[in-house]
């Protein structure tokens, strides 16, 4: 299983939230949240889960964050 960083960075830009206003709520600097977003850093589960607060983003929403890694060779192409 994957994180979906794509789908967050849609998500913020959607609700018109900066990237400031995600890293001053994680109390980092916005350059190191880009970081996080872009996969260059890691992102902790309370960092996420925070973020999510901050996107107002229900928990039922979670799963569509993540994807499945399946090698192709055990994908279903019929």
């Amino acid at each position: 299983m994957r994180f979906n960083l794509q789908k967050l960075r849609y998500e913020r830009l959607s609700r018109q939230i900066s990237q400031d206003v995600v890293a001053s709520a994680l109390k980092i600097s916005r350059s190191y949240y880009h970081k996080k977003e872009t996969g260059k850093a890691k992102m902790t589960v309370d960092e996420f889960a925070k973020v999510l607060e901050v996107l107002e983003i229900s928990e039922s929403e979670v799963p569509k964050f993540f994807t499945l890694d399946v090698p192709k060779r055990e994908q279903n192409t019929a």
